[in-house]
């Protein structure tokens, strides 16, 4: 696997660079499928997904494709895909975005998806690929209808994107989410993010970032 777990996606120089080496390509080259369900199921002002698609696609010089999976069969979306150097997710609704996955069936071909392509993603597109975070702090942090009990649960981790951005959360929320789970909660700003590669250990690039396990915090970058 070759992942980038971002809050905000290919959101700085360092992230964009660790991206081209990851796809081995330059990234004028780079040619990219787009998920973005999670937004069909995040209220409000959209304009967020305006402006990070306006940077996306002054990063990326190559085809930009737009993955609609749920209008089209399984065969299809892995023809698109199969066609790309890179899968990037956008962000809006996680809990939307995992029941999509798994109504779909896009949640059984997506090991394969994640063997042979690099995966980006931003904020939703992250916490899908790892496991749910408690309920109580998505409550107090992301103001959230609980609409699921569990994320992809293929990284072993709870992602919390957007540490002192939009949700104004520190080192309490991410030390008490850390208290109900087994896992090492990782809460990342916009300006960082998570590097999974192949069985390296987890990697983080950027600043502002916090990890926790059992109520304490052990890092901090």
């Amino acid at each position: 696997m070759k992942i980038i777990l971002g809050s905000w996606g290919l959101s700085t120089e360092p992230i964009i660079k660790t991206c081209e080496d990851l796809v081995g390509k330059d990234r004028k080259d780079i040619n990219i499928a787009i998920i973005n369900e999670a937004i069909k199921g995040e209220s409000g002002d959209h304009r967020w997904f305006v402006e990070e698609l306006q940077h996306l696609s002054g990063i990326i010089g190559g085809s930009m494709e737009f993955i609609d999976i749920q209008a089209h069969p399984l065969n299809y979306i892995e023809q698109r895909i199969a066609a790309a150097d890179l899968v990037y997710c956008f962000g809006g609704n996680t809990d939307y975005l995992a029941n999509i996955f798994i109504k779909t069936g896009f949640g059984r071909i997506l090991p394969k998806i994640l063997a042979e392509k690099v995966w980006v993603g931003s904020s939703a597109g992250s916490c899908v690929l790892c496991h749910k975070e408690p309920e109580e702090i998505q409550k107090a942090i992301y103001k959230e209808k609980r609409e699921t009990e569990h994320f992809m649960d293929i990284i072993p981790i709870i992602f919390l994107p957007h540490l002192h951005g939009f949700y104004k959360f520190d080192k309490e929320e991410v030390g008490d989410a850390s208290k109900l789970t087994d896992l090492p909660v990782y809460a990342l700003s916009d300006e960082a993010a998570i590097i999974v590669n192949d069985d390296n250990p987890l990697k983080i690039i950027g600043k502002d970032y916090l990890i926790a396990e059992n109520g304490t915090i052990k890092t901090q970058g």
